[in-house]
């Protein structure tokens, strides 16, 4: 089984996926869980999730595909920030966070 860790809610390919929202304290537990394949593709994004959840997260642009039984965390925002202000990303409101597990069922 594959873990990701996406910054947008996207479907990666054909199949059958679950998704559902979570917590932060669920998503730094997922995190903290085992290794996983960052696919967020922002300095600023990637230093967001460090700084929230105090793990490491490389930039990475690359495409993923999930196969049955992988999973991803998704923390995107809410709303799109303008990058004058997401250069500051510690000071993004948790509030405007949306966070949730995607898995490949089949």
């Amino acid at each position: 089984m594959a873990r990701f860790l996406l910054s947008a809610a996207v479907i990666p390919g054909p199949g059958t996926y679950h998704f559902e929202r979570c917590d932060a304290a669920a998503a730094r537990q997922w995190l903290l869980a085992g290794e996983f394949v960052s696919a967020v593709g922002y300095a600023e994004t990637a230093r967001l999730i460090a700084d929230l959840f105090l793990v490491e997260c490389a930039v990475n642009r690359a495409m993923i595909a999930m196969e049955p039984g992988d999973e991803a965390l998704v923390m995107r925002l809410k709303q799109r920030v303008p990058a004058s202000e997401l250069k500051g990303a510690v000071g993004v409101d948790p509030a405007s966070i949306e966070l949730g597990l995607l898995r490949r069922i089949q």
